[in-house]
């Protein structure tokens, strides 16, 4: 039963783009290949274009840009059941991703995570050890039952939707709000262990210097307090 939403944000990803929806089309699970494209420049946009499958769905975006606004319009965009997202550099992992979900359609969230089971950060010390402070902070701060907060790698059932809401921000950090609200509102999830490639910090769109860096750590920041004053209230 094809009843999976794939959302997939893109932003100049000619090297993956082919091979990512190549193998997405033939998948039965997949119902549709929600594409949104911050007005890429490498010819990405022709590629999927020459594709001509009906799953694929392409929305460019001239005047809005950012991951986090691309994922929720990619979201309400979406008519399956379920919703999934990864990264297209991990279009090698996309039959792990599709048969986790196969496996696991009776969760509410399943998060492909660094940190439990076999999961593993290959990228260099730098943004591996940064990563792993980060959610080490939110798990002391916040709860330990979820330990990787900043994946952005997961599926979830729409219906999900109704209770907790993505909220758009600058960057990548809603995801810790989003994944603390599913321990809050004691929501079926799972984390399943994902190695993390070494290759994927050389295709980071959202942090090409060290300034960008700095300024999504800030956010990030901010969003573990606001989610530990949640906390307290709850």
């Amino acid at each position: 039963m094809n009843d999976l939403s794939i959302v997939l944000c893109t932003y100049n990803e000619v090297d993956n783009i082919e091979k990512a929806l190549t193998k997405l089309v033939e998948k039965k699970s997949v119902k549709e290949i929600i594409i949104i494209d911050d007005n890429s420049t490498d010819g990405t946009t022709k590629i999927i274009n020459n594709l001509k499958d009906d799953k694929i769905k392409l929305f460019v975006r001239k005047k809005t840009k950012g991951f986090a606004s691309a994922y929720i319009f990619g979201i309400f965009m979406s008519t399956g059941d379920y919703i999934l997202r990864f990264d297209l550099d991990m279009y090698s992992e996309i039959d792990f991703f599709i048969d986790t979900f196969e496996k696991n359609k009776d969760r509410d969230c399943v998060i492909f995570s660094r940190y439990v089971g076999d999961g593993d950060d290959l990228r260099g010390d730098f943004r591996k050890i940064s990563s792993l402070v980060l959610n080490k902070s939110c798990q002391y701060l916040l709860s330990n039952k979820i330990k990787d907060y900043t994946s952005c790698i997961m599926f979830f059932n729409k219906n999900l939707l109704s209770d907790i809401l993505p909220k758009n921000s600058f960057y990548a950090n809603f995801i810790i709000e989003f994944v603390f609200t599913l321990i809050i509102m004691k929501k079926n999830y799972l984390e399943i262990g994902f190695t993390q490639k070494r290759h994927t910090e050389t295709n980071s769109k959202s942090v090409p210097n060290i300034f960008g860096f700095f300024k999504n750590g800030f956010l990030y920041l901010v969003t573990i307090l606001k989610c530990a004053l949640l906390k307290i209230i709850n």
